[in-house]
């Protein structure tokens, strides 16, 4: 029988693990010294210096054991290794036996990194026992709670005990001198990466450790990297600007949020990690203020303050003729003052709680609204949780006009635009330091693609989130720092951000559209207003060319009758008539032809409105052109979608043939398969029933019109998608006669299918973010002209009541759940046939309008 000890086991760690985590864990050699510089904030340390010298050679001495120092004599890039006995006679590897007593080890390195700060330090029971034991941490906390705060009131930035492993990105030897007060020992410890390819396992790594003099009395720890990795690039050039920018945006480059001074040398020189100051972002054009923080209605929750304010040079902008001209009609009268007046009651901007205009101020429009924790639930009701209390800023640039007046004063303060376009995207920091993130996380590049040409850009838009590990602990780093773990308190934080973007955008949109409509109305001479619509601007052009034309017959028929009379006056003359006659019919004459020029005039006068209506269109069609690239845009995606319902359909014709053949098989046999395919034929027929509302839009389909019964219609309409209303528990109910509409049937499928899934995706929204708590409920009211559709949901956000048939407008929180083109498009195509929609004034019980009243009175057949 085996003895008990052949059971014994030891589970053990390969050495080289540690180069993998080294590798993996650490993006660049900026990340790896910020790792360090995390650890001296954590330590207390008021500060810390960043020392690089590339040239420094030198040597450290290690002595051991023959059996510890065996075949650790590999060299690196930048580190020799030579060993000697105890009599400093060199030795070879092979003489280096187990069997000889003590062997000196000399490392000789080229390069050095240190950082050095003067926080508490470490005693020598720490070093062993904390710092040396991978993935241990004394910061760490309980999972889910708040960390315990150092005796200067910081929350520990680090807690997974990995941080030091990222210094393998930058050289070879790991040395640490830590010192818990200037009268006692150095403690040191020190091992090389290098070893780690040679051992088998961690516990055969050769570590260093001692206790040296300290006669400078140092307290604090001062980490090195001995023998620098990649020596000429760290030698190179232009190196030290790359990693002094690259430090300054990963520790914070903004004065507000910047808690911790770090300092750099590379080869004696003084670097500084510049800031973009204070004195820099008042140079923005428009800066947008969030905070979130308690609700002062319920303590226990907490809401989205966000504020947006522009400047007037936002919209006295030079960049082309078109914004010359702009500008010029709207401030070059009164100065903006009828263009600020106008604000006051611009329907887009009713919905901000607070609204200042300020022609003379600072900031020109200072616009402020409040956001509550329901608004950020997502639409596939995944959880998120509440990130706790944080602020955050983005600041707008018009860096790309060399003309513009922000170019001379931050120049002035010694930061160019380079400056501001290396720092451009939005920052997330912890306590003053950037947690990295994936490229544009926010999504600020979406603004330039939804069809919207005036919203942030990501090249000439810098912000950030400020969050503190002491209210923000839920948001957990990856341990590669490259971000947070996507968890429910990310999603939370994401929403909240998400959130503050839409805002920015929205509030940009809607103020400079203002400045557009405004100056609509202001390019006619005061006392000839422009027509309200480009129907009426044709209605004026066709009646001023028809004066013009009636002028010019008229001007025809005097010119004959003048003609006469000059000729009969010239045969009087010739006859030798009175003296005094042809004289006095001459001052006739001249009088009909004074009179004649009169009515010539006011005739044409008509006409002379034409220069205004064709501006008018011309902008008109402008603004038409940018809107129509977006739908060619989003027209693409209808031609996917209809050669998907093509397929769809195919495919759905060789599923119920083979439904068909199982059951013939079956029948006489086993019955339990039956009620199965009784369901796949029932999903065949509403997956069937969803391609069809995109076949019947193809050109063919869009001519033919017929009349529509339109109560069978709606009612046909829900028996068809009855599975589907069943399934999400929402009733419908439909009261009325109704009428006889002759109408293409394609078009107004369209029309009430996008009413109906607004209506249900706001009753589901108000599901999930419990805004509401009643039956789900659709209505549909016949009506002598139409119908009239509502909706138990939350109803249409007053934000939105003025908008919300505009193009790439919408309230949905999720990109992926709306465009802003549905009611768009319902309007659009009511339109081509003379009717309308129309957001009725009666408000549910949330205070809110929830009717949607269709007009199809041009459409009804007459008994």
């Amino acid at each position: 029988m085996a003895s008990s000890s052949d059971h014994d086991g030891e589970l053990k760690v390969g050495a080289h693990v540690l180069v993998q985590l080294g590798s993996e864990l650490v993006t660049d050699v900026e990340q790896a010294i910020l790792e360090c510089v995390k650890n001296a904030y954590d330590a207390d340390a008021p500060g810390c210096l960043i020392d690089i010298d590339t040239r420094e050679v030198g040597a450290k001495d290690e002595t051991g054991s023959a059996g510890k120092l065996r075949g650790f004599d590999a060299p690196s890039e930048t580190v020799t290794v030579e060993l000697f006995d105890e009599r400093g006679l060199p030795l070879t590897a092979d003489m280096a036996t187990e069997q000889a007593d003590i062997v000196k080890r000399r490392l000789n390195y080229t390069g050095r990194i240190t950082i050095e700060d003067k926080g508490d330090g470490l005693s020598p029971a720490q070093l062993r026992d904390s710092w040396l034991v991978v993935s241990r941490s004394s910061k760490r906390g309980a999972p889910g709670a708040q960390k315990a705060k150092t005796p200067k009131g910081r929350t520990p930035l680090g807690d997974k005990g990995l941080g030091r492993l990222g210094s393998m990105k930058l050289g070879d030897i790991l040395r640490i001198e830590t010192s818990t007060s200037p009268s006692t020992a150095l403690a040191v410890a020190q091992f090389r990466w290098a070893d780690c390819e040679s051992a088998r396992t961690v516990d055969e790594i050769p570590v260093f450790i001692d206790e040296l003099p300290n006669p400078e009395n140092f307290k604090g720890t001062r980490v090195s990297v001995l023998g620098l990795r990649d020596l000429p690039e760290w030698r190179r050039k232009d190196r030290i600007g790359e990693i002094t920018r690259s430090l300054a945006r990963l520790i914070s480059p903004f004065e507000t949020t910047s808690t911790f001074p770090v300092g750099i040398k590379l080869d004696g020189v003084d670097q500084s990690l510049v800031t973009v100051t204070e004195e820099v972002l008042k140079r923005a054009i428009a800066d947008f203020q969030f905070s979130w923080q308690a609700d002062p209605q319920d303590s226990g929750k907490h809401v989205l303050v966000a504020k947006a304010r522009f400047r007037k040079r936002l919209f006295t902008s030079t960049r082309s003729n078109k914004a010359i001209q702009r500008t010029a009609t709207v401030f070059d009268r009164d100065g903006g003052a009828g263009f600020a007046k106008s604000l006051e009651t611009y329907g887009r901007l009713k919905a901000y709680e607070n609204k200042t205009v300020d022609l003379n101020g600072a900031w020109f429009i200072e616009l402020t609204r409040t956001f509550p924790w329901s608004d950020m639930q997502l639409d596939s009701g995944a959880a998120i949780v509440d990130p706790g209390p944080f602020n955050g800023a983005f600041y707008f640039f018009h860096l790309d006009d060399p003309g513009d007046p922000d170019e001379p004063a931050a120049a002035g303060l010694g930061v160019d635009r380079a400056l501001i376009k290396g720092m451009t995207g939005i920052s997330i920091l912890r306590d003053g330091f950037r947690v990295r993130s994936q490229g544009d996380w926010l999504e600020l590049s979406s603004g330039m693609t939804s069809g919207s040409t005036y919203g942030m850009r990501v090249d000439n838009t810098v912000g950030y989130f400020s969050l503190t590990g002491e209210e923000n602990y839920h948001l957990v780093e990856k341990s590669d720092r490259e971000g947070f773990v996507e968890d429910a308190a990310y999603r939370g934080f994401f929403q909240i951000a998400r959130r503050c973007r839409i805002f920015a955008n929205e509030a940009l949109e809607q103020v400079r559209r203002a400045l557009d409509v405004y100056y609509k109305q202001q390019v006619g001479p005061e006392g000839s207003p422009v027509p309200a619509t480009v129907a009426g601007s044709f209605q004026e052009l066709e009646s001023g060319f028809q004066s013009a034309e009636v002028a010019r017959e008229e001007a025809a028929r005097i010119s004959r009758e003048l003609q006469g009379e000059i000729e009969r006056l010239e045969r009087e003359a010739a006859s030798g008539g009175p003296s005094d006659g042809p004289a006095g019919k001459a001052l006739q004459l001249a009088n009909s032809a004074v009179a004649a020029m009169e009515i010539v005039r006011s005739k044409l006068s008509a006409g002379a409105r034409s220069g205004l209506n064709l501006t008018r269109l011309r902008q008109e069609f402008d603004e038409r052109d940018e809107q129509m690239v977006a739908l060619f845009e989003s027209a693409a995606v209808g031609l996917s979608a209809r050669g998907l319902a093509h397929e769809l359909r195919t495919h759905l014709t060789e599923i119920r043939q083979r439904t068909s053949a199982i059951e013939k098989a079956t029948k006489g046999g086993d019955a339990s398969v039956l009620p199965h395919l009784r369901a796949i034929r029932s999903s065949c027929s509403a997956i069937s029933s969803a391609a069809a509302l995109i076949d019947p839009m193809l050109p063919r389909s869009r001519a033919i019109k017929e009349s529509i019964p339109l109560r069978a219609f709606v009612e046909d309409y829900f028996k068809t998608r009855a599975a589907t209303f069943e399934r999400a528990g929402v009733r419908s109910v439909i009261s009325g006669t109704g009428i006889t509409v002759r109408a293409n049937r394609p078009r107004l499928i369209q029309v009430f299918d996008n009413l109906v899934r607004n209506s249900t995706y706001w009753i589901r929204r108000g599901e999930i973010t419990r805004q509401i708590d009643r039956p789900k409920l659709i209505s549909v009211d016949l009506t002598p002209s139409g119908f009239v559709l509502s909706d138990s949901g939350p109803g249409v956000e007053p934000h939105y009541e003025e908008t919300l048939f505009d193009i790439f407008v919408t309230a949905k929180p999720e990109r992926d759940s709306g465009q802003g083109l549905g009611l768009f498009i319902v309007r659009e195509l009511l339109h081509i046939d003379g009717c309308a929609v129309d957001l009725l004034p009666d408000r549910n019980a949330d205070g809110r309008r929830y009717r949607f009243s269709v007009n199809l009175r041009p459409l009804v057949v007459r008994a």
